[in-house]
């Protein structure tokens, strides 16, 4: 089992969030969370019409990460309401397992108070316990400079840019920058 023990943290603006691992009765939350993100966000891979899952197939999603030892969901909440989500899942293939890529999003109105980097601090944490994971990777968009400033601000590392990746609506193509930590 995959579990983060829950924990208040104080943000820059003395604010208190909870750090803990989503549980299916999140389903509804980690939904409206994920429509707003990517509604919001500029740097989302995944377009509003492209996302319509269920409230059972996103319980299905929160409980193959907390019942699988290389997967977890992490969420940030506050007053009863979601406002970020870190997802992490290794691969399946044995070759692979000891590596795996995550996903982050906070809600527009608390991005820039510490929320992003307390989700990862946690991730980090997380695998540097985990008997499996060794490594954390993950893709940014290269025009997300706030973003890759805090993953090198916590260790992680280029490795590598995957040209055009990302076409967007209006056909201008950016770029894809890996970026990966060793925890062990």
């Amino acid at each position: 089992m995959s579990r983060i023990q829950p924990k208040v943290y104080q943000l820059k603006t003395g604010q208190t969030i909870i750090i803990r691992s989503a549980s299916p009765a999140d389903a509804q939350g980690v939904l409206r969370l994920a429509h707003a993100e990517i509604a919001e966000s500029e740097f989302s891979i995944t377009t509003p019409e492209e996302f319509h899952p269920t409230i059972e197939q996103e319980v299905e999603w929160i409980q193959s990460h907390t019942n699988d030892a290389g997967r977890v969901i992490i969420v940030a909440e506050t007053d009863g309401q979601l406002i970020g989500l870190l997802n992490f899942q290794n691969s399946y293939r044995k070759r692979l397992a000891h590596q795996g890529e995550f996903g982050i999003g906070v809600r527009k109105e608390w991005r820039n108070q510490g929320v992003g980097r307390v989700l990862l601090q946690t991730l980090i944490a997380w695998g540097e316990a985990n008997p499996i994971i060794e490594k954390l990777c993950l893709e940014v968009f290269s025009n997300n400079e706030r973003a890759i400033h805090l993953y090198s601000s916590l260790g992680f590392q280029v490795e590598g840019r995957l040209a055009r990746q990302v076409k967007m609506d209006q056909g201008k193509y950016l770029d894809l920058i890996t970026m990966g930590r060793f925890v062990k």
